[in-house]
């Protein structure tokens, strides 16, 4: 009875898990060995979520998972490792369901396979979860980037009516110089290649812009650090020429290439230019400078700094820096420096405070 009653309550926690446990013993010799599932049952179990069957193929598996998975179940076959591996079944209602599979053969003395042991996790409600906050945080993301944006709405609307209006004076030039009878073609070209060159100015300026603000899947590659640096400069040079501080780059020539998104570190970068930018509106002039760095630190990685000399944050509010909502600005969101951090640790780095005491 108390075995029962165990047992009873063992099935209820693995319902509850979305988990299925097996033993599963090998076929009579001459006939097709049979392996732990790769798929759900012809059925379901209760509430929907696969049972733990058997097959001997992967043909339940989605597509895109059928090699993978049938390698998998090769190599445990031969000893050679465990089966541990996640993916998709379809079931007879053809909804699809995420699966994470652990299992292992036993094996007699001459190598044969006696018997198969493993589990399997329905994980796809976790996956669905996982989705869902990857959605929301591109959204939060992009939000971020357009924020940034608008906040230096003014400086790049300079920026780009600069070139504007040089086109609009080298126009007006050539008018004149073209109207006189004895005008200079050499001249005329002259004020045309002018009129080309700030034409691409300012082209480059909307299209690094326009790069910067689209909601865009994330995309990484090989990057540059310091040449992202350097790319990124024509955006953050506006915004810091508005406030009369001077940005310079300090980065190390050669160093290793970083796999991420180049687009999205560009943002972090520039949240982190405008927080600094922020934090010197009332330094003297000697001392409004902007530090963009890159360097590779003692463990072999790529670093990069943005260094302020304003009168730098008290300790109560270094604490909480990188919590979402908290904002040492009167107009802030709170948000900017939670969502950079997050976009560094997606990338598998680290984002953090240091002062320039210590950091001297």
């Amino acid at each position: 009875m108390q075995l029962q009653r165990s047992e009873a309550e063992l099935r209820l926690a693995q319902e509850l898990a979305n988990l299925g446990n097996y033993v599963m013993h090998a076929a009579a010799a001459g006939t097709t060995t049979t392996r732990p599932s790769c798929t759900a049952s012809s059925g379901s179990s209760r509430g929907g979520r696969p049972s733990c069957a058997r097959t001997t193929s992967s043909a339940g598996c989605t597509r895109p998972d059928r090699k993978r998975v049938a390698e998998a179940l090769a190599r445990m076959d031969t000893g050679n490792s465990p089966l541990d591996i996640e993916y998709q079944v379809v079931l007879r209602d053809e909804s699809v369901r995420h699966l994470h599979h652990l299992a292992q053969a036993v094996f007699d003395e001459g190598g044969r396979v006696l018997k198969y042991i493993g589990t399997i996790h329905d994980i796809t409600d976790r996956r669905r979860a996982e989705d869902d906050a990857r959605v929301l945080q591109e959204r939060l993301t992009h939000f971020s980037r357009l924020s940034t944006m608008g906040e230096m709405a003014a400086g790049l609307a300079h920026e780009i009516n600069q070139p504007l209006s040089a086109i609009a004076t080298y126009a007006r030039a050539c008018q004149r110089l073209i109207a006189q009878p004895d005008s200079d073609a050499s001249d005329v070209v002259a004020a045309l290649e002018q009129i080309n060159a700030q034409a691409l100015r300012a082209g480059e300026v909307i299209r690094r812009l326009r790069n910067f603000v689209k909601n865009r899947e994330v995309k990484r590659e090989p990057v540059d650090c310091a040449r992202l640096l350097e790319d990124l400069s024509t955006l953050a040079e506006t915004d810091a020429r508005l406030h009369n501080i001077r940005l310079r780059l300090d980065c190390v020539e050669s160093l290793p290439t970083v796999y991420a998104d180049p687009i999205q570190l560009q943002q972090v970068v520039l949240n982190l230019v405008r927080n600094a930018i922020d934090a010197m509106a009332d330094a003297p002039e000697d001392r409004r400078e902007v530090v963009l760095s890159t360097r590779l630190d003692a463990d072999g990685e790529v670093e990069v700094t943005v260094a302020d000399r304003g009168t730098g944050l008290a300790p109560e509010a270094t604490e909480h820096l990188f919590n979402p909502f908290f904002t040492t600005k009167a107009s802030g969101t709170g948000l900017g420096l939670a969502i950079s951090r997050s976009i560094v640790r997606a990338h598998g780095g680290r984002l953090w405070h240091t002062p320039m005491m210590a950091a001297a």
